[in-house]
């Protein structure tokens, strides 16, 4: 299995434990690490291979982690439920004011996805509608505290855009 993120290590500076969400979790990388730094860990994934595949590595390494098998296109997520909410290169803009209203006050949220100049550079992903536009990313979080925000290359070379913000 892949490493965490090197971005989302970052939130450890801010914020220790608490109960986090995943959104569109993959094979479950990152809730791996939340839950390994004492999160209580919410993921939601459709894909029923990658939570196969999650679960299988998370009962090795003995870590619990709710697993939510959902499609985020019809899924409505629980308002004021979480202290995290993560989400890394997936894109659904009308999921932006759930995944906003899914964090408690104080709350972080660390988003990373693609940022058009990929698209448009490298031809990946194959639609531009997965990725954001410059600043677009920031705009979603304005009335948050940015604590971290970028667009660039970042890690294997991926040009992101990626925030870490704080619900007031």
């Amino acid at each position: 299995m892949e490493e965490a993120s090197l971005f989302l290590k970052k939130i450890l500076l801010y914020q220790q434990k608490g109960k986090a969400l995943d959104v569109a979790m993959g094979r479950g990388r990152n809730s791996l690490f939340l839950a390994r730094n004492g999160y209580q860990v919410d993921g939601i994934e459709l894909s029923r291979e990658a939570i196969s595949d999650s679960k299988a590595v998370f009962a090795r390494n003995h870590i619990s982690v709710n697993i939510i098998e959902a499609d985020l296109e019809k899924i409505a997520l629980a308002q004021d439920s979480y202290d995290l909410v993560i989400c890394f290169f997936y894109l659904q803009r009308n999921l932006l004011p759930q995944i906003r209203s899914a964090v408690k006050k104080e709350g972080f949220v660390v988003y990373e996805t693609f940022l058009i100049d990929q698209h448009l550079k490298h031809g990946s992903p194959g639609r531009k509608e997965f990725c954001f536009e410059h600043n677009e990313l920031l705009h979603f979080f304005e009335d948050f505290r940015i604590h971290y925000y970028e667009e660039g290359v970042g890690e294997n070379n991926k040009i992101t855009a990626r925030i870490i913000a704080q619900k007031k």
